[in-house]
């Protein structure tokens, strides 16, 4: 979760330290706000030339407004004051705005999409030192001789080692990696991974096009491009026969298992577990039967939380080695989550233009609207008061999530947490196609 709320309601920490305030955001508020979130690219400041603006999103119209000043013009950073009438709760003795309703939430718009803020700093996060995410083949045979001394727990020079690789080997030894492993495990059960796939099958449409795309771009050149899922299990693969009889030898085929407590450091395994773009080369890898080919990877997000979906991925033999192989990966990686995210904005609208009428004629009931993932879309003010007399551990926001009501997944209802089994959910419907579910709360059932 991204936003801090007000001070007005106890506060808990987050996953990530940070906290999360579940009523009316306050300009206090949105100084934490930009405290907690300096340095990660989720302030304005940091996100301006990335094409982010400030803006604010409503949760019970699900309406996004720009930051304004109060004479209407646009504010380069969060300003409560230029918010409409109806969302302000109280002013100070100046007639500065100091608190708005419950369910506004800060963060950013572009291309007129709303981003909270930790979704902002997710976007940024690849302004990195470009020295340290890529690859030295001129110091394969140092690499080889460190791993060499590694391995056997002797000291050994760190000049020639990256920290993402150094970080990596240590993870791998924690977790007893055989360093003499020649492959990665490979599901052989066909239903089982028929089933996998089918979990990921949002991800692999979205991906599709991409792939094929890339799979020409890459034609006889020695290397393949491959998707992998959250656990490194390998969904789809593209590549030339020639490639794709070298990576059968060492199971990098779909159905392989290449997550980073399995297989090593691999730029699958290891983008996943560093949540960021890795290039490996030969010596680089932590087990010896990989240590022959060239890889670089990065990680596939949700537009919705930003939680990490899977990874893309671009190998080769060493021969086939090439700097610029990241940036592809790279490329691939946010074209993807491009596909996903025209996915996710469909979805929102769907649900938004299909529950209009029940948000303006319920007032009295407590109203949660989701998409077909159980992904919030809009709350009324009323749910905030009914959730916590329930005793639910929901903040309200553009990322909150509820696996129970994903009616894609078949496991969906063993989710459901207790405050929601006497809850009315209905069906939300537009052109006659189910697009989510509307959660009706009462207290009463407490």
């Amino acid at each position: 979760m991204s936003a801090n709320y007000s001070q007005k309601e106890e506060s808990k920490p987050s996953k990530k330290g940070r906290k999360l305030y579940k009523g009316e955001l306050t300009v206090e508020a949105l100084r934490d706000e930009n405290d907690a979130f300096r340095g990660t690219g989720g302030i304005s400041e940091e996100s301006q030339a990335w094409g982010f603006k400030p803006a604010f999103y409503d949760m019970e119209t699900a309406t996004v407004h720009p930051s304004k000043f109060p004479n209407g013009s646009e504010a380069p950073m969060h300003v409560l004051d230029g918010l409409p009438a109806e969302l302000i709760v109280s002013r100070q003795k100046n007639g500065k705005v100091n608190s708005v309703k419950r369910g506004v939430i800060s963060g950013f718009v572009q291309n007129n999409r709303f981003y909270t803020r930790e979704q902002a700093a997710l976007a940024t996060a690849q302004m990195r030192d470009r020295t340290q995410m890529l690859s030295n083949p001129e110091q394969h045979n140092q690499l080889l001789s460190v791993w060499e001394k590694f391995v056997v727990d002797q000291s050994y020079p760190s000049d020639f080692i990256r920290p993402v690789v150094e970080d990596s080997w240590r993870r791998c030894q924690q977790s007893h990696i055989d360093p003499e492993l020649q492959h990665a495990p490979l599901i052989g059960d066909n239903s089982l991974l028929e089933y996998r796939r089918f979990l990921q099958t949002d991800l692999m449409r979205a991906a599709q096009p991409i792939m094929k795309r890339a799979s020409e771009v890459l034609f006889r050149s020695n290397s393949l491009i491959l998707l992998a899922d959250s656990e490194g299990l390998i969904l789809d693969i593209h590549a030339d026969d020639n490639v794709l009889s070298h990576a059968s030898d060492i199971n990098l085929i779909q159905g392989g298992v290449w997550d980073e407590k399995t297989a090593g450091t691999n730029a699958i395994g290891t983008a996943l577990a560093a949540a960021e773009p890795v290039q490996l080369y030969g010596a680089e890898h932590f087990c010896a039967g990989i240590k022959h080919w060239t890889c670089s990877a990065d990680v596939i997000r949700d537009p919705h939380d930003g939680r990490v979906l899977g990874a893309v991925d671009l190998s080769g033999l060493t021969d086939s080695y090439q700097s610029n192989a990241l940036d592809f990966a790279i490329m691939a990686a946010r074209l993807i989550e491009s596909n996903l995210a025209k996915e996710y904005f469909k979805s929102r609208n769907h649900v938004i233009e299909a529950t209009k009428t029940m948000f303006l004629g319920w007032k009295t009931e407590g109203l949660l609207a989701f998409d077909r993932r159980g992904r919030l879309v809009k709350a009324n003010n009323q749910a905030h008061t009914t959730l916590k007399i329930l005793g639910a551990d929901l903040v309200l926001t553009p990322q909150c999530r509820l696996p129970a009501l994903d009616l894609e997944m078949p496991d969906a209802p063993a989710h459901t947490p207790s405050w929601l089994l006497e809850q009315l959910r209905l069906p939300i419907e537009l052109r006659g196609q189910r697009v989510g579910t509307l959660v009706v709360l009462s207290a009463h059932h407490k």
